[in-house]
């Protein structure tokens, strides 16, 4: 699946499915991070990334988080609370972002613990 990803004016990138890591929510769309350092801004809200790519692997982890279960590393329950987890993702984004407690069940689900 290419994916259109605005970068300047009248100028898109397509992007497969695969090269994104996450996506993250913005009062004005989203942020689409890929392994390249920079983040890209979409007008498209989260809730829209999420129907349209449910199908290629990718899974809601907070309300302000989309992630691409190809790219992470781990899930990881962190602290005394059973419902407090967080994933880190592959190289060389590297970064942990948390998991929300309303998401915890059907993350676990899908990744089988």
């Amino acid at each position: 699946m290419k994916i259109p990803l605005k970068i300047g004016t009248g100028r898109y990138r397509l992007l497969d499915a695969d090269e994104i890591f996450f996506i993250e929510s913005d009062r004005e769309g989203s942020f689409v991070r890929t392994a390249r350092k920079r983040r890209s801004r979409s007008p498209r809200r989260l809730a829209v990334w999420e129907k349209d790519l449910r199908a290629s692997g990718f899974v809601r982890i907070h309300r302000s988080y989309l992630v691409n279960l190809d790219r992470v590393r781990e899930v990881r329950h962190r602290g005394d609370d059973p419902n407090d987890w967080e994933i880190k993702l592959e190289p060389p984004v590297n970064l942990i972002l948390p998991v929300g407690r309303q998401f915890v069940a059907s993350l676990r689900k899908v990744v089988g613990l």
